[in-house]
């Protein structure tokens, strides 16, 4: 099992207090339910324009936007898909969190497969590389080099199992952390890694609810200064994989970056909090958000899609919820019988 060697700071006690309240700020706002809808789609879009932005795609905030709504686009087609994979990896993620039990060996994989689909060779996507990996600098320059292939697979298991088996004892933000640094170091696909350990720490925490309702942009502090994100991971690496590294500066630095995104993220809450207009709110669940949030991403939600996003639902249940939206002003009802539609309020 995975053995990670490191120190709690007075750095990331402090870090992990004002996260707590942070979070516990966010929790506890009252702000109206499509506004925060729009929170996190909005934190979607930038997730996936800061983490693919770090890996080198071109395309600006705006155009990630526009590829998300099926709008035309004038850029290469590798960085759209690689856009919209990421996108989906992402709604995987919001569907698999709702499933309570832990994180999985096999979610690592099918979040790379999502990611690197028609960017790789279709045997590689959601595969463990079978060869060596070396990583090298702009001059070409070796800088990194991953484990034996014959290893990744138990170390990934490994890996997930001290996770789970560290959720009582361990804070969820140094979970997270080593989480993210051991696939980047481990690198078990032949491309796509940071991509997948950025999505894999997103599934963690959206587990045990530690996301904040999916709208904390982890990866804007990492695309911010790309060079202190990638010198943060090496710093720890060194030149070779090696067990047993001190992880503590890596830890500071992800523990850090949690923080400032969780400060953003309120931030903005508090804003539109002081700006919404004092109003009886009815109780939004979950489930709801999950409905109003593919509603306002395609414009509009049929039953049979509603029973797509939510399985574990019956029919008469969510035609009862779509009932409700629409009565609440949220959705706009449109046709009849099978061509029902509920369409976003603008």
């Amino acid at each position: 099992m995975f053995k990670p060697n490191y120190d709690i700071t007075h750095a990331i006690l402090n870090s992990i207090a004002e996260i707590e309240q942070v979070r516990a700020q966010v929790i506890g706002a009252r702000i109206l339910p499509e506004r925060a809808v729009e929170l996190h789609y909005r934190a979607t879009v930038e997730k996936v324009h800061n983490s693919t932005s770090i890996e080198g795609n071109p395309l600006t905030l705006k155009q990630v936007d526009h590829v998300l709504k099926n709008q035309g686009m004038t850029r290469s087609e590798y960085a759209e898909t690689e856009v919209r994979n990421y996108k989906k990896a992402l709604d995987f993620v919001d569907k698999r969190k709702r499933n309570t039990f832990a994180l999985e060996y096999k979610d690592i994989l099918t979040l790379h497969k999502i990611t690197m689909k028609g960017l790789i060779p279709e045997e590689k996507a959601g595969a463990l590389r079978s060869g060596s990996i070396y990583i090298v600098d702009q001059d070409e320059k070796l800088k990194y080099t991953g484990p034996a292939a014959k290893t990744v697979q138990n170390k990934l298991e490994g890996l997930v199992d001290w996770a789970n088996a560290s959720g009582d004892s361990v804070h969820p933000c140094i979970i997270a952390a080593l989480i993210h640094y051991e696939i980047a170091s481990i690198h078990p696909f032949a491309d796509g890694n940071g991509r997948t350990a950025r999505l894999a720490v997103m599934l963690y925490l959206g587990i045990p609810d530690f996301d904040f309702y999916g709208t904390i942009v982890l990866d804007s502090y990492y695309a911010q200064a790309r060079g202190e994100y990638y010198s943060a991971l090496h710093d720890c690496q060194g030149e070779k994989y090696r067990e047993g590294q001190d992880l503590t500066s890596w830890i500071e630095y992800f523990i850090a970056g949690f923080l400032s995104a969780a400060k953003v993220l309120w931030a903005e809450i508090a804003i539109l909090s002081a700006l919404e207009p004092l109003v009886d709110q009815k109780r939004i669940s979950r489930d709801d958000m999950d409905i109003l949030s593919y509603a306002l991403q395609f414009g509009s939600i049929s039953l049979s899609e509603a029973v797509q996003i939510l399985p574990g639902l019956s029919r008469r249940s969510l035609q009862r919820k779509l009932s409700f939206l629409s009565e609440g002003g949220y959705l706009t009802r449109k046709g009849a019988a099978r061509n029902t539609r509920y369409h976003w309020v603008t």
